[in-house]
């Protein structure tokens, strides 16, 4: 099944949560991370222009964007991400 559409060859797709990184001195967030299941950290380079982000704190969402490294730090330029819904069988 092939979903991913004709990008730049360097947009990927990783699934996650966002956490905080950093904060300002009124202790608003400034940083965030996209934590992946996998040990995977991944800083979120365009925060500041996707503020709503936060809401994804607590929640898994797919995340798709260009993905570089640099210094052994992964960041990302999201360009776009969508919550997935958690159905946990009870």
């Amino acid at each position: 099944m092939q979903q991913e559409k004709q990008h730049r060859n360097d947009t990927v797709t990783v699934k996650g949560m966002v956490v905080p990184r950093q904060w300002d001195e009124q202790f608003r967030v400034t940083e965030v991370l996209i934590a992946c299941k996998d040990e995977r950290e991944i800083l979120v380079e365009n925060f500041k222009s996707l503020p709503n982000l936060l809401s994804l704190s607590r929640a898994e969402a797919v995340f798709t964007g260009v993905v570089r490294k640099e210094r052994g730090v992964e960041s990302m330029v999201v360009e776009s991400f969508t919550p997935v819904e958690n159905n946990i069988p009870g």
